[in-house]
């Protein structure tokens, strides 16, 4: 509000300053048209009014230009202090990251106290899903193998005794092989149940 003023008031200073310059220059023609006329006399004098014309244009432009540097003292201090104001808000954002901290913890709480599991939770339960899945996957193949081996070293005794081995199938019983999309529902379940009962 203050420098609005104080550049009106430059503005209008600014504007007088010129137009007393131009109001002299003009009274100088009209003068010397006068001087021309009326004689060494009348010049005489309006060099004298014309010197201290002079000096009060050149008091009113040093004042004119004392105003304009306190001006921009003033807007220098006014920066100046903005940007200290910049500086301490930098400054303060480890204060605010205290206080999304301590809002962060506090939300935390309600949440826990609410039986709502965290992220930290959820993301441990997907962890344990995830090697179980892989058990699961692995063990099959594990069993395949371990099927495979005995067969090769039955070989060479298969020749010996065939009627042995043909009755060993006939007692095996024939397990299925989980799928993985019978175990992802599965485990689908248990988390849902699981989630459930903490709700």
């Amino acid at each position: 509000m203050a420098n609005t003023k104080r550049k009106t008031k430059q503005k209008v200073s600014d504007k007088k300053v010129t137009e007393q310059f131009e109001d002299a220059f003009l009274a100088g023609l009209g003068a010397l048209s006068n001087a021309q006329k009326a004689g060494a006399k009348t010049f005489d004098s309006l060099v004298k009014q014309g010197e201290t014309f002079r000096k009060k244009a050149t008091k009113r432009t040093e004042a004119l230009i004392d105003d304009v540097q306190d001006a921009i003292r003033d807007m220098n201090e006014d920066a100046q202090s903005k940007a200290t104001g910049l500086l301490d808000q930098v400054r303060d954002k480890s204060n605010l990251k205290k206080l999304n901290s301590a809002f962060d913890s506090r939300v935390a709480g309600a949440m826990d106290r609410m039986h709502v599991p965290s992220k930290n939770d959820v993301d441990a339960i997907n962890k344990k899903l995830n090697k179980i899945l892989k058990l699961l996957e692995d063990k099959p193949k594990a069993a395949r193998k371990a099927k495979a081996a005995p067969k090769a070293k039955a070989a060479p005794k298969a020749k010996a005794a065939p009627k042995a081995k043909a009755a060993p199938k006939a007692t095996r019983k024939v397990v299925k092989k989980p799928t993985r999309k019978a175990v992802s529902k599965t485990v689908k379940k248990t988390v849902s149940k699981t989630a459930q009962k903490a709700a």
